[in-house]
């Protein structure tokens, strides 16, 4: 079966104006988590009875310049070995997702940014739910778009 996207996490620089415009537009209930860094769709935003959530990250906590769709995987470090053999670049291997598993984000060749989560074992939630703050703890670097297979290295600069 094809990986499918389990979650999608936009960016909001002030939460209330979200909520409010997200509600007003299509009626979506939000809340937010304890540590004020997450802010998830309650009973929307998706399919009824999609495995599937909706979210928002604090626009300083995330350099992604678009949405990140989660992709879920079963073997997270086969799948980033992948994402390296493919000509994508790694930029968080792996951090831990309270109580849903673990996550890593990566760039495709293009620099788009996607993140891959993986269930704990045993179980869990059926997709990041991020409801009580828990995020990547690693910030990740900002982002480069891959060089296509091929490309000439920079020269260093000039010395003056």
């Amino acid at each position: 079966m094809p990986a499918e996207i389990v979650h999608i996490e936009f960016k909001s620089a002030n939460f209330t104006r979200t909520a409010e415009f997200y509600a007003r537009l299509f009626d979506w209930q939000t809340e937010q988590n304890g540590s004020g860094s997450y802010m998830k769709v309650n009973g929307g935003g998706v399919p009824s009875g999609a495995a599937s959530s909706t979210g928002w990250i604090r626009a300083d906590l995330i350099q992604s310049p678009g949405p990140v769709a989660y992709v879920a995987v079963d073997d997270l470090d086969k799948t980033l070995q992948s994402v390296e053999e493919a000509g994508g670049r790694i930029l968080v291997r792996s951090q831990p997702f309270a109580g849903g598993g673990e996550v890593a984000l990566f760039a495709d060749p293009d620099g788009n940014i996607l993140g891959l989560w993986r269930r704990k074992a045993g179980g869990g939630p059926a997709a990041p739910a991020a409801e009580d703050g828990a995020r990547p703890a690693a910030k990740p670097a900002k982002p480069k778009p891959a060089k296509p297979a091929g490309a000439a290295p920079k020269k260093p600069p000039k010395k003056r």
